[in-house]
C-alpha cells in the first residue's frame, strides 16, 4: 500500500477520498458533485479524473458515474481509516473541538503511514480502556492541559 501512495499526489488523494465519500453517501460520484464538494471548477476536476483513470485508480467516462477501481478503493479506505483514527484521537483524547480535529486530521492523514495510525489507535484504546476501568487519565490530561494554558 505504501508504494501505491508514492505514485498518488496529495491532490489526487483528496479526489479519491471525495469520490469514496460521495459514493458512500450518495451512491455515486460525478464531476459536478466532486467540484461542488471541493469548491472548485468542473474543468479542474475533469483534468484530475483523466490522471486518476490513467493510473487505473478510477473508472471514468465523460458524463457518467465515476467509480473507484479496486486499487483506488483500497487507497480511499486507508485514507478514510487514517482520518477517523486521527480525528477521534484529536477530539476524544486531546480534547480539541470537533471541527478543528476534523480539519487537522484532513491534513495529517496524508503524511502518516498505517503503522503510525495503528499505534495511535492502540494508544487511544489504552487510554479509553483505563477510563472505562475508573482510571481517569484522559480527564487528568485535559485538566492538566487547561491549567497549563493559564
Amino acid at each position: 500500500m505504501a508504494e501505491k501512495f508514492k505514485n498518488v499526489s496529495l491532490k489526487q488523494q483528496v479526489y479519491l477520498e471525495t469520490i469514496y465519500d460521495l459514493s458512500v453517501s450518495e451512491g455515486h460520484a460525478h464531476v459536478k458533485s466532486i467540484a461542488d464538494r471541493l469548491s472548485i471548477r468542473m474543468p479542474s476536476v475533469t483534468e484530475v479524473m483523466h490522471k486518476l483513470a490513467e493510473k487505473n485508480l478510477i473508472n471514468y467516462d465523460v458524463r457518467k458515474n465515476i467509480s473507484l477501481t479496486a486499487e483506488g478503493e483500497k487507497i480511499a479506505i486507508e485514507l478514510d481509516k487514517r482520518h477517523s483514527v486521527l480525528a477521534d484521537f484529536f477530539a476524544k483524547i486531546l480534547g480539541c473541538p470537533a471541527s478543528k480535529a476534523q480539519s487537522v486530521a484532513c491534513k495529517v492523514e496524508h503524511v502518516v503511514d498505517s503503522d503510525f495510525c495503528d499505534r495511535l489507535a492502540g494508544f487511544a484504546d489504552f487510554f479509553q480502556d483505563k477510563e472505562e476501568n475508573g482510571i481517569e487519565l484522559i480527564k487528568e490530561f485535559k485538566d492538566f492541559y487547561k491549567k497549563r494554558q493559564k
